[in-house]
């Protein structure tokens, strides 16, 4: 056994070795296969998209959308069930990291009778991109 409970192999250690390498930033599965690819390890599209599911499954991998597709990154111990901030331009992530701050949304959600699943993800765009934009 290995990665939570799931058989070692050489694609899903090389999905996990290209999303440590990217670990600050979402990104769509076609940059993943293309960075596990460039280590030398031609992975088909289904598979990596496959595998990432089975990650996210084991909560090794988180995902959020933009627009129609889905990007993905590691998720870290220390980040677990933590919101993040992620730019919508070039996939940045970053946890919330206050913890009175979620503390007051979760209270909010319970007195509207929902239960706030931490895992919520705030978009918008980082300030090197707010920046690019800005100066185009």
């Amino acid at each position: 056994m290995g990665l939570a409970g799931m058989r070692l192999t050489q694609s899903r250690l090389a999905v996990l070795k290209a999303l440590h390498e990217n670990a600050t930033r979402f990104l769509e599965v076609e940059s993943l296969q293309c960075a596990i690819q460039e280590g030398g390890l031609p992975i088909p599209l289904p598979t990596a998209y496959r595998i990432l599911v089975e990650m996210e499954k084991a909560r090794l991998v988180q995902s959020t959308r933009r627009g129609a597709r889905v990007l993905y990154r590691q998720v870290f111990e220390e980040e677990t069930g933590q919101p993040q901030f992620v730019c919508t331009q070039c996939g940045l992530a970053q946890a919330m990291g206050d913890a009175a701050l979620i503390a007051k949304l979760t209270r909010c959600a319970a007195q509207q009778g929902f239960r706030m699943d931490p895992s919520v993800t705030l978009v918008g765009l980082c300030a090197a991109c707010t920046e690019r934009s800005s100066s185009s």
